[in-house]
């Protein structure tokens, strides 16, 4: 009676053995490299729950403290600054208006001292003509 040969190649090794199948990959392996084959897909999927595990703390820390998040900090900037440069447009406008008020007011006094003058001579003169007729 014949045997039949159940050996195909593996894909590691490249050896005829007994093989079987990876569900995940469709490969086949021997049994060395499939165990072998086997602790690599532990080990990936450990390194990706960490990866998992480690976003998920960064999203709660995120939900947590929304300040955290980099948008936040580049409006938090933004607002800084608007206030600083309003702040200070405010204070020139200020400056501004002292010295226009002043300078008005400079004006105001010359006219009014020149008005008065100009009342007190006219005063003068109407006594002085009328004392002359």
């Amino acid at each position: 009676m014949a045997m039949a040969n159940n050996k195909t190649q593996c894909f590691t090794c490249k050896q005829e053995k007994i093989t079987y199948p990876c569900k995940g990959c469709s490969k086949e392996f021997c049994f060395t490299d499939l165990a072998e084959h086997k602790q690599i897909l532990n080990d990936e999927l450990h390194h990706i729950t960490n990866e998992y595990n480690e976003f998920k703390q960064i999203i709660n820390k995120q939900k947590q403290n929304p300040q955290i998040h980099s948008l936040i900090k580049q409006i938090d900037e933004w607002e800084t600054n608007s206030i600083e440069i309003v702040q200070q447009k405010a204070q020139e406008c200020r400056k501004f208006v002292l010295e226009s008020s002043e300078t008005c007011i400079n004006d105001i006094e010359m006219n009014l001292r020149i008005l008065f003058l100009f009342i007190n001579y006219l005063f003068k003169f109407i006594i002085f003509v009328g004392d002359m007729m």
